[in-house]
């Protein structure tokens, strides 16, 4: 019986079944799609930012208008990126699983290409910490004004930033000492990037020592410091570390001032010396408190930050200030704040405000935190000392 033979393939079978590719993955098409945009936009914007004077990216209006430019910039790139590779996708048969050209995947990825990994990413950006308490933007403008030249006071906020206590400190009383409007800013730059800065009870105080010297040059940013906190913040939100010794200390200490002061002498006399004394051990007591503080408080970094600008503004020289005095009235009258900084708005209102503010700290005689009563009380004093003595 003869064999039966098998039949040749036609050749051109062949091709065709060669031709038909199975199913990718299309993996690596996708990130390049959504990655490639953003990447390239961030760094035009870099660039521009770099050469336009009056856009300041530590800002929240400078940074504001680099998100809406990064989302339409990435919008606009990653449609015309998904038109340029969109017929050799599709010669391919639509056999990719990810990166597809049907018209719901495209919309998808223009969604996810164009706003969300961009919002993503200057989230990421300007919230992440790095070991050495900067944020990758930081880190981005820190490389982009390399090549141009940096401020005295620009350095010396960068050095502030990466350095350890007690340099840290010595940093800070430099800013102050400087008084330039640059040095100010390198001041709120250190309040608000590094979330470290408010935990510890010295830094803390040396900050608002250094922005209290400002006067009322530093008023706007620690008002908008203020108005930036959120609900969650300003319901947890704690009195900056020192305010034990202002709370307990400070009256009887500015009392024995007084009167070691009224008493005549020079340097090298006894009245010297017990002054000296004086304000070493205030300062020591000063320091050891706010350490105390300091070890007891939660770990949220936000949480002093409402209350130290408070604090701030109580060591300014000032006398009158309507618009301190409104937004101090609005702080201690509104119950979604923490009772702790209300207290502090209501020594702010002593400070500031006049006879018709008696009322107001009266009726919060009736509050039933401890902490708030005595707030009310310490301020119905303060006030009424200076009403006297006009």
């Amino acid at each position: 019986m003869r064999a039966r033979r098998r039949p040749i393939p036609d050749r051109d079978e062949e091709a065709q079944s060669a031709a038909k590719p199975g199913y990718t993955l299309g993996l690596l098409g996708l990130l390049v799609e959504l990655l490639l945009p953003v990447t390239l936009c961030a760094a035009l914007l870099l660039v521009l930012a770099g050469y336009t004077p009056y856009w300041d990216l530590r800002g929240r209006l400078g940074l504001g208008i680099f998100g809406v430019l990064l989302v339409v910039l990435s919008l606009v790139l990653s449609v015309r990126l998904d038109a340029w590779t969109l017929a050799r996708r599709r010669r391919r048969g639509n056999r990719q699983l990810l990166n597809r050209t049907g018209a719901r995947a495209r919309q998808l990825k223009f969604l996810l290409g164009g706003v969300v990994v961009p919002i993503a990413a200057l989230v990421a950006a300007t919230r992440l910490q790095l070991p050495n308490h900067q944020t990758p933007m930081a880190m981005a403008l820190e490389l982009r004004l390399s090549r141009r030249q940096v401020s005295h006071e620009e350095r010396l906020g960068d050095a502030v930033l990466r350095a350890q206590a007690p340099a840290r400190l010595q940093g800070i009383h430099a800013l102050q000492v400087i008084g330039s409007p640059e040095a100010l800013e390198q001041l709120f730059r250190v309040v608000r990037q590094d979330p470290d800065a408010l935990k510890d009870g010295n830094e803390a105080q040396a900050l608002s020592v250094a922005l209290a010297s400002y006067g009322e040059r530093a008023r706007p940013g620690l008002l908008q410091l203020l108005a930036e906190t959120d609900t969650a913040t300003r319901q947890a939100a704690l009195a900056p570390p020192g305010d034990l010794f202002d709370r307990h200390f400070a009256a009887p200490f500015a009392a024995l001032e007084r009167e070691v002061d009224g008493r005549p002498g020079q340097a090298g006399t006894p009245a010297a010396e017990a002054e000296g004394r004086l304000q070493l051990a205030q300062d020591d007591l000063r320091r050891s408190l706010a350490g105390l503080e300091a070890e007891a408080r939660p770990s949220d970094p936000g949480t002093s930050r409402p209350g130290f600008v408070l604090h701030t503004f109580l060591q300014m020289d000032l006398k009158e200030d309507s618009q301190l005095l409104r937004a101090a009235r609005a702080v201690a009258a509104d119950p979604g704040w923490s009772d702790p900084v209300r207290g502090q708005a209501l020594l702010l209102m002593a400070k500031l405000g006049g006879k018709d503010d008696l009322d107001a700290l009266y009726a919060r005689l009736d509050q039933s935190s401890p902490p708030l009563q005595a707030r009310a009380m310490q301020a119905i004093a303060q006030l009424q000392a200076k009403l006297n003595a006009h």
